[in-house]
């Protein structure tokens, strides 16, 4: 017999599907596959409805994809640049972005790329701050290749002023890596934060 929670859950799905249906010209190729093979069921096994929730939550979290405007894909297109240019961190999904002008990030693919400090450092330069700060313990990842992979202490921050396409003229980092006497120029995408145990 149904319960009342269970009927609940199953008119909640079917409302979603029916939801979906609607906008189904809009998703991408494969999604649009999976929305005509379960167009005729009756009823959706547990991976069905997982692909089904998750779609739900990517088209209509808080109405995303009628908020997802001109000024969003603007947003979202510049901040895709950004992590082009600034490999490896969400280097594929700003591919995706750039690549393909139809695409619609989730709205969590949107905050990871445009809503965390290193955007917002990009979109708001003059209210920037930096990730590392004086004192701040940070593993090397990029710049000078012998030093790679080594742990350092940023000694000083300072604006990059330095001119050229790569450069996301944000912050320049003054890093003294293990074992050295003498402080070494990094850019932010060359660190990494180094928790340290409490």
């Amino acid at each position: 017999m149904t319960t009342p929670k269970n009927r609940v859950i199953i008119i909640s799905m079917d409302r979603k599907i029916y939801r979906l249906f609607k906008i189904k010209d809009e998703m991408q190729p494969v999604e649009r596959i999976f929305m005509e093979h379960i167009q005729n069921k009756d009823e959706l096994n547990p991976p069905q409805q997982k692909i089904a929730n998750n779609l739900y939550h990517k088209y209509f979290e808080g109405d995303w994809l009628n908020s997802y405007g001109p000024k969003k894909r603007r947003i979202a297109t510049s901040c895709a640049k950004y992590w082009v240019n600034n490999p490896p961190k969400h280097s594929e999904l700003a591919a995706k972005i750039l690549n393909d002008p139809v695409y619609i990030p989730t709205r969590e693919e949107y905050k990871q790329i445009c809503e965390c400090k290193e955007a917002r450092n990009f979109l708001h330069p003059e209210e920037a701050e930096p990730l590392y700060p004086a004192g701040s313990l940070v593993k090397i990842r990029g710049g000078h290749f012998e030093y790679r992979g080594k742990l350092g202490v940023v000694v000083k921050v300072q604006k990059d002023t330095r001119v050229f396409p790569s450069n996301p003229g944000q912050f320049l980092y003054s890093v003294l890596p293990q074992g050295m006497r003498d402080v070494l120029p990094y850019n932010e995408k060359d660190l990494k934060i180094m928790e340290t145990s409490k």
